[in-house]
């Protein structure tokens, strides 16, 4: 990375304290997803209690042999043996519990958030998604909630036990000698204010480590996810070379990262380690004067660590937070974004509904028009064709009728009232889509077709396959409908991937059809038979149909071309095909190509 580059990411770190951060509100609503657990904290946190209860026991019956060592009484030593044993018991028994409820208020509250992130995260608009690559979302899941779950389970519930822990080690040292007792509280204060040095370049490596981390899951996911594109292209040495670059900034910042820790590590420790030597020359000073025995100081070793443990969980909170601010603050920020109120406004009617685009603009964050004041009407039942080349604004078109966007000017209305009078979800209820972009789930094929409708029977889905002219691939597959086809659907054809798309449309039985480019994959022959077809199952249905294919759009009832956004030509194939324009021109190339085809 340029020395420019870091500047920009030293100038863009936030400076924060941690007392900022607890004041965030993304903060306080990310602590609220565990509150269903208090009862995991009141008792976890009473474990730790009665820990340091049974340390304190330790140290004073350890206190009170080396007092009455060598000349103890057996009597006593028995009673002192049997009380170490009891402790050795509590402490195990203790201990147990205490790392029980640890791991099950961990994975309550992982899970819990897992499921919260993921629910928000499909339930943003699609600009989120079309404007942030996958990985990143898929970053934020493991890697941005893995730091956040760290401090929420486990840093809390120190912050809350170590605390009452001190007071009650310190006033037991102070009661053991004053002197003692004040140079082992000394210590933790000394320590709080050693986490201060090198902080601020701490941050900053921890920064750009947590960059190279994002950069990982971006290149590997990126990879396996293109992985057809990556062999046929021979990419395979290009994405090592990456991966090399990649490596060699990760190596980098954990040098930096792990060099500033171990520094500020020493210094951390410096004052227990002074703290410490103090105490055994203190110690031994008042032993010689007779104000303390030999148990006093013992004690004053045994403890000297737990007077001095919550400043260092709190010192070592603070760096884990300076470590984490970066990658929790983007879980925070996704969490605050809007959701889509999808279920605000009334339902749409059942049955086929009136399309109506009326001087609709659109455009996206680039500030570009995609669309520009564009109309057209599609009665009920009716069937509507959009042709023109690629980037024309086609697929646009069908996401503001989805609404995953609305229009910049213009209004789209569905049945002659304007589609934002309607719930997006009953809108989406009532439509089906069949992509060329299409997206199967690593399952059985079954299960991809019972998407379209969720509880179907098997005979609804063979009718289905059928109609799609699936069926027929589907019987020879090894398991048939119960068949897997991996990741994506990698064991299948594209064509076959398509089928089983428009078996999903079929089934879900919408009211409003989107066909976008739905035989791109098939052949002649299975492309005609969608066709007959296509006027069985979607009879009922207003479709939108997109196509290259001319072939496609025959027996529509209406065409519009569009070209940069706009209409250029509209009517019929017949009214068309009689103007000598665009449509006409396209019909021609395609035409001649297949007379090409053909003589060939």
């Amino acid at each position: 990375m340029s020395s420019k580059t870091m500047s920009k990411e030293k100038s863009g770190t936030k400076r924060e304290s941690v007392w900022s951060l607890l004041k965030d509100s993304t903060f306080r609503s990310l602590l609220s997803i565990v509150t269903k657990y208090k009862w995991y904290y009141v008792f976890a946190v009473g474990s730790q209690l009665l820990l340091t209860a049974v340390a304190l026991l330790f140290a004073d019956t350890s206190r009170r042999l080396f007092d009455q060592a060598p000349n103890i009484a057996r009597d006593s030593l028995v009673g002192l043996l049997v009380t170490f044993s009891i402790i050795a018991m509590l402490q195990l028994l203790f201990t147990f519990v205490n790392n029980w409820l640890r791991s099950a208020l961990n994975e309550s509250v992982v899970y819990e958030m897992r499921r919260n992130i993921l629910n928000h995260l499909q339930r943003l608009p699609l600009s989120f998604h079309e404007n942030n690559h996958s990985s990143n979302s898929v970053n934020v899941m493991h890697h941005d909630l893995e730091i956040a779950k760290d401090f929420i389970v486990f840093d809390v519930q120190k912050l809350i036990a170590l605390p009452i822990s001190f007071l009650f080690v310190g006033i037991y040292l102070l009661t053991v000698h004053p002197i003692l007792g004040i140079v082992a509280i000394a210590i933790g204060p000394l320590q709080l204010l050693s986490s201060l040095v090198l902080k601020s370049k701490f941050k900053q490596a921890a920064e750009l480590q947590n960059r190279v981390t994002r950069d990982v899951f971006f290149t590997i996911g990126e990879t396996l996810h293109g992985i057809r594109e990556v062999k046929s292209n021979q990419m395979e040495d290009r994405v090592d070379g990456k991966m090399a670059e990649i490596q060699r900034k990760g190596v980098a910042y954990n040098v930096m990262l792990t060099n500033i820790s171990t520094i500020r590590s020493i210094v951390k420790d410096l004052p227990g380690q002074i703290g410490y030597i103090a105490g055994i020359g203190i110690g031994a000073a008042l032993m010689a004067s007779g104000e303390i025995g030999v148990g006093g100081l013992v004690a004053f070793i045994t403890l000297l660590g737990k007077v001095a443990e919550p400043f260092t969980v709190l010192v070592d909170t603070v760096n884990n937070l300076q470590r984490s601010i970066a990658g929790a603050r983007r879980l925070f920020e996704v969490m605050e974004m809007l959701e889509e109120n999808t279920n605000s406004g009334k339902p749409l009617a059942p049955g086929a509904p009136i399309v109506s685009y009326q001087q609709v603009s659109f455009q996206y964050d680039n500030g570009r028009d995609t669309l520009q004041n564009l109309s057209f009407s599609i009665p009920a039942g009716g069937s509507l064709a959009l042709v023109g080349p690629s980037g024309a604004g086609k697929s646009t078109i069908v996401k503001l009728l989805y609404r995953f966007y609305d229009p910049s000017q213009g209004t789209i209305t569905l049945n002659n009232e304007p589609i934002g009078d309607y719930s997006i979800a009953s809108i989406r209820s009532r439509m089906a889509l069949v992509s060329q972009d299409i997206f199967l789930f690593d399952g059985t094929v079954i299960e991809n077709i019972e998407i379209g409708k969720p509880g179907a029977s098997r005979e609804e889905v063979i009718r289905a396959a059928k109609l799609a002219q699936a069926y027929e691939f589907i019987e020879t597959l090894p398991s048939g409908l119960d068949s897997e086809i991996g990741e994506r659907g990698v064991k299948l054809s594209h064509g076959q991937k398509q089928r089983l798309s428009i078996a999903r449309a079929i089934l879900r039985d919408a009211s409003l059809l989107i066909l976008d480019e739905p035989t791109s994959a098939l052949d002649v022959e299975t492309e005609a038979s969608f066709q007959r077809d296509l006027g069985e199952w979607a009879s009922h249905c207003t479709k939108i149909i997109i196509a290259h294919r001319l072939s496609t759009i025959r027996d529509a009832d209406y065409i519009v071309f569009i070209e940069q956004g706009e209409v250029v030509e509209s009517g019929t194939a017949e009214q068309l095909l009689g103007q000598n324009g665009r449509f006409r021109s396209y019909w021609d190339k395609q035409s001649g190509a297949k007379l090409a085809a053909t003589s060939i």
